[in-house]
């Protein structure tokens, strides 16, 4: 195992970490791996951290829950490139850059790695040995495409497992939709040669088409006709890889332009492709972060074509990497490829094109959550939070005498409540601070054991109490606020609006202004309502369970079979004799006790 060292408790033991390039690893108080990160110098870069001073929000959060750092020394950049790829990819740490897959591109392959190639519609790299072309969208086009094609060439239809060891044609060649050159009808090395006249109209439409509009008007003139009808539809082949695309003033034939642009604590990563002179497609990552720099775009470049399997180009063109060499040694696994920082003419034209529109595209994506930055800045503001909280985590607990307790926690981010991030708990605690304590060490546990990041803002249902448990959890670094509830008549007010809810930071209430309130209220009540559902809900199965439980030939079976078809005590209460004889293992004479012993409880 390699050695830890608690630079973050004790900066001191920075001069024990070499001057080496290397990978390091940040830990937490629970040993949980934090973040992974690589380095020319271990020293400086660790140094940096431990400073404390100008470092991004990024690394504060990341700082306040560091612990340890375990540092692995290589022998060059490349080897610590891959060895930091390949454990962010293993462990998936919630402070690291990870590609979320939001949509992927369809590629046109041409399968060179099988005994008869054909062709397929793919959205990843499956085997380096075949040939990939595009992005070609929409889909649809690009289906229309391959159809043409295949009719038009008659290529194999099936896989080498499923042609091989046939004596006879499939219905393909009879169909005379395939050449059949799983039976020999046609020479293997003919056959590669239809299909790298296929490869050579993906690669070079605009010669090929010159040369085949003449072949067409010859073959007119000779009123070869039969002939000119192929030859019209490999121009129509053509005619779809040419269909919709925006024509750029430069001649590149397999680019990509990778740009980014930073705004408001979020990072826009945009790639626009280009094929043959044409811009052929774009795709685009967001990040909750602001900070952009050599190791931030070497870990996206890296992580998109290796880790995501994109086809990679011949040419990639972008900014702010300071290790060229390393990234087309890594990207060189694949193919070799040129990556290029352009400093003038048309390649740095086509690089300003991307950032303009990473830009308008990230502006667009700030204007329509507007609402939700502005009354993030003023959380920030008005309960003087350390940076702009991005994601809220509301909790809230429930019980009804101290039994039964259950908690749950809800996220808000940009665009409003994200149900995915909702979870349940069961609780054993029974009391204010222990529930809050038990409840927020679990979901911690939770978010870092799946490579989520804590939220920015942690909000608990209650006053003093709840913030001292949650400050147990979290550590006095977290903005963490609490919104007691104002009670009437003994009744919990939870409406929206109610200015007499006082929002705590730390011992003390806070004064704010209404539309901060009723946004807090607005997420204290929505966690309220889930952890409220969850309760009824074991409530209700407590109740029934115990009814059943006094039913001697009630066994967990027909228990679990109640439960499922009526949910409730009231609810079999209610239920005909028919109704409960019709589950499985239930007799009339069963059914007719059931009833009778649940009248005698009330």
């Amino acid at each position: 195992m390699n050695q830890k060292f608690e630079i973050f408790e004790n900066p001191k033991l920075l001069k024990e970490i070499p001057k080496a390039t290397g990978v390091y690893i940040i830990r937490s108080k629970d040993d949980e791996i934090l973040y992974v990160g690589k380095a020319k110098s271990l020293r400086d870069r660790l140094r940096s951290y431990v400073a404390k001073s100008g470092i991004d929000f990024f690394k504060q959060s990341l700082i306040r829950e560091a612990n340890s750092v375990e540092i692995i020394v290589v022998e060059n950049e490349l080897e610590a490139l891959l060895l930091e790829s390949n454990l962010i990819k293993q462990h998936r740490p919630p402070y690291n850059v990870v590609l979320r897959d939001d949509k992927s591109y369809p590629y046109l392959r041409i399968s060179y790695t099988e005994k008869f190639p054909r062709l397929s519609l793919a959205r990843r790299v499956k085997n380096k040995g075949d040939f990939y072309f595009g992005p070609i969208t929409p889909v649809d086009r690009l289906r229309d495409l391959i159809n043409l094609l295949k009719s038009t060439y008659k290529i194999a239809q099936k896989n080498d497992k499923q042609c091989q060891g046939s004596k006879n044609a499939c219905i393909y060649f009879q169909m005379n939709r395939c050449l059949a050159p799983c039976i020999g009808n046609i020479p293997r090395e003919k056959y590669l040669k239809i299909i790298n006249e296929i490869k050579s109209i993906l690669t070079n439409p605009k010669k090929i088409k010159k040369q085949l509009e003449q072949e067409l008007k010859e073959l007119v003139d000779k009123l070869g006709f039969e002939k000119a009808i192929k030859v019209r539809d490999k121009l129509k082949a053509i005619e779809l890889l040419e269909k919709k695309q925006v024509v750029t003033d430069v001649s590149e034939d397999f680019t990509d332009v990778v740009a980014f642009s930073s705004s408001e604590n979020i990072t826009y990563a945009y790639i626009m492709s280009i094929r043959f002179s044409n811009v052929v497609g774009n795709r685009s990552f967001y990040f909750h972060e602001s900070y952009i720099n050599s190791d931030f775009i070497e870990n996206f470049l890296f992580q998109y074509y290796i880790q995501m399997n994109q086809v990679v180009p011949d040419v990639v063109i972008t900014e702010g990497i300071n290790s060229i060499e390393t990234i087309k040694e890594a990207l060189s696994t694949f193919k070799s490829v040129e990556v290029v920082v352009p400093k003038r003419g048309k390649r740095k034209r086509l690089l300003e094109l991307a950032k303009k529109n990473a830009k308008i595209n990230l502006e667009t994506h700030l204007d329509r959550f507007k609402k939700d930055i502005e009354i993030f800045k003023k959380l920030k503001d008005s309960l003087n939070l350390k940076k702009v909280p991005l994601t809220i985590d509301t909790v809230d607990t429930s019980h009804l005498g101290f039994e039964n307790v259950v908690g749950g926690v809800v996220r808000y981010t940009l665009g409003g409540f994200d149900k995915q991030m909702y979870r349940r708990y069961n609780l054993t605690s029974k009391y204010e601070f222990s529930t809050m304590k038990e409840i927020l060490s679990r979901h911690k546990k939770i978010l870092l054991n799946n490579s989520n990041r804590i939220a920015d803002l942690i909000v608990v249902d209650g006053g003093i109490i709840q913030i001292k448990a949650a400050k147990e959890v979290f550590g006095e670094n977290y903005d963490i606020i609490g919104i007691a509830k104002e009670k009437r008549e003994n009744r919990a007010i939870r409406s929206k609006g109610e200015i007499e809810d006082k929002i705590y930071v730390g011992n003390e209430p806070v004064e704010v202004d209404r539309e901060v309130l009723e946004f807090v209220q607005k997420l204290r009540d929505e966690a309220h309502r889930f952890s409220i559902e969850f309760h009824r809900k074991k409530r209700k199965h407590y109740v029934l369970s115990s009814a059943l439980d006094r039913i001697e030939f009630i066994g967990q079976k027909r228990k679990k079979a109640l439960f499922e078809k009526f949910g409730s005590i009231e609810n079999l209460k209610k239920a005909t004799l028919d109704e409960i004889a019709s589950i499985k293992g239930i007799s009339m004479k069963m059914a007719a006790i059931i009833k009778e012993r649940l009248q005698e409880l009330g």
